[in-house]
């Protein structure tokens, strides 16, 4: 009996044996597969580390190489796409054009500003000038009109106009209307009857461009609310205006729409 027992125990110890060593064996078996995959992965690791290294230099042959094929079309198309030059605006007037900034008037052209306080100062400017402008733009009665009749103003206005069209045969003119007044009654009327004069003399000739203000005018009367002290110039309300009507002359001269107003919060 005691002997059986013995028996049992060394075959059960035997297989014990044996299965630890199976286990064991299969256990080197998986640490060496785990050494090769690990291996492996810090080959492919290494691999894909200098593929990312190369890819910039990739992009930057693949831009050249796309350069070099663009075909001579498209780049001359591109080229027509850079916006042309701006046309170039002389802004000739009295001190009440003073206020007004370039600017600000419009961003459609390259505006030069110039202060001529009389008609024969801008005749006499306007002979000298070397430029060749697309646009001139005349806001010069103001003063010429306190001592000569509407007829000389409107005649030495005509051959200023005249003078100017034989010099830059191209030229667009925009002629701005006399501002209201309150300085006097006779200056008041003579001022309107330039204005009616300009209108029936050059009305319909080619490349002539009215800028009218009659916006300042309240039931036919000067709007004393655009008016400094001396009832003769404009305040900064009435030089906004006079603005915003030569600009809109200036710009259905030039044949580009105005942009749209900006709202008010």
């Amino acid at each position: 009996m005691l002997e059986d027992t013995r028996n049992q125990i060394k075959l059960m110890v035997s297989s014990n044996n044996n299965e630890i060593d199976f286990k064991s064996k299969r256990l080197e078996e998986k640490n060496e597969e785990i050494t090769q995959l690990t291996s492996s992965l810090n080959i492919v690791k290494k691999k894909l580390d200098e593929a990312q290294d190369e890819i910039p230099q990739l992009k930057s042959n693949i831009s050249a190489s796309l350069d070099e094929a663009t075909p001579r079309s498209i780049q001359k198309e591109v080229v027509r796409e850079v916006p042309p030059p701006k046309p170039k605006l002389l802004f000739v007037g009295t001190s009440n054009i003073q206020g007004i900034h370039v600017e600000k008037l419009t961003q459609a052209a390259d505006i030069k500003k110039v202060i001529q306080y009389t008609l024969d100062d801008t005749s006499e400017f306007l002979s000298t000038f070397t430029d060749t402008p697309d646009m001139l733009v005349l806001h010069s009665l103001t003063n010429d009109l306190k001592t000569k009749q509407p007829t000389q103003c409107i005649d030495r206005l005509f051959h200023i106009v005249s003078e100017a069209s034989s010099k830059w045969p191209l030229l667009k003119c925009v002629i701005s209307f006399t501002t209201p007044r309150r300085d006097s009654i006779t200056n008041f009327t003579n001022a309107q009857i330039i204005n009616v004069l300009l209108k029936q003399k050059l009305s319909g000739v080619d490349n002539i461009y009215f800028a009218d203000h009659t916006n300042m005018l309240v039931n036919g009367n000067p709007n004393d609310n655009l008016l400094c002290e001396d009832k003769i110039h404009l305040n900064d309300k009435g030089i906004s205006i006079l603005a915003s009507n030569i600009k809109r002359a200036i710009h259905t001269g030039l044949h580009i729409p105005l942009p749209p107003a900006r709202s008010r919060s």
